[in-house]
C-alpha cells in the first residue's frame, strides 16, 4: 500500500499497527525514558504541512537543516573510514571525505595547513591551501565550496568505492 501525502494524517492507528510491525520490548521498568515516552504522545495539532511551508518561506533555516542532516551522514560515513583504519588512504575520493569530515568538526569550515599539495579531488573538486577559512556548505548568506548535491555524490561514490573494496579486501587469501 502506497499512502499519498495527502492521505499520511488519516490513517487509523490499527492498520499502522499492521503495516509497521513492532519487536516485542520489555515490561516497562520505571526508567526516566519510559516516565517520559508516556508522556510523548502524538499531539494531533501538530501542522506537518504548515511546518513544510515555513521551511519554503525561510531558506536560511531550510538551509540549516539540510546542512544538519547531511553533515551527519558525512560524520558517520567519515568515522566508519576511521574506524576501520581506511581514512589514511591516497585515494584522492578518500582524502577529499577526510577534509570535508574535519571541515565539519570545525564548525563548517575549512582548516588546512600551508603548504598542503591537494591530493583530495572529486569529481572537479579540489581541496587545496586556498579553501582555508572557506565555509564547506554555504550558510544561506555566503556561498560554500560544495552544494549538498556534491555531498549526495560523493556518498553515492563511496558507497561503490566499498562494494567492490570487500571483494580487493577478502581476495587475497585463495590458495
Amino acid at each position: 500500500m502506497i499512502w499519498q501525502s495527502a492521505d499520511a494524517g488519516n490513517v487509523e492507528e490499527s492498520l499502522l499497527a499492521e503495516v509497521f510491525q513492532r519487536k516485542p520490548c520489555l515490561l516497562k521498568t520505571g526508567s526516566g525514558g519510559n516516565i517520559a515516552a508516556s508522556y510523548a504522545a502524538v499531539d494531533p495539532e501538530w501542522d506537518f504541512h504548515a511546518s513544510t511551508q515555513a521551511l519554503h518561506a525561510d531558506p536560511v533555516q531550510k538551509n540549516r537543516y539540510l546542512r544538519v542532516v547531511i553533515s551527519n551522514v558525512l560524520l558517520t560515513v567519515g568515522s566508519y573510514f576511521k574506524e576501520n583504519n581506511m581514512a589514511e588512504m591516497r585515494t584522492p575520493e578518500v582524502q577529499f571525505l577526510e577534509h570535508v569530515y574535519n571541515a565539519i568538526l570545525s564548525e563548517n569550515t575549512f582548516d588546512i595547513e600551508p603548504g598542503y599539495l591537494p591530493i583530495a579531488t572529486f569529481d572537479g573538486l579540489v581541496i587545496d591551501n586556498r579553501l582555508n577559512g572557506t565555509l564547506l556548505f554555504g550558510d544561506g548568506i555566503a556561498d560554500g565550496f560544495m552544494e549538498f548535491g556534491d555531498a549526495i555524490a560523493l556518498l553515492q561514490w563511496l558507497s561503490r568505492f566499498l562494494r567492490g573494496e570487500k571483494n580487493f579486501v577478502s581476495g587475497g587469501d585463495a590458495g
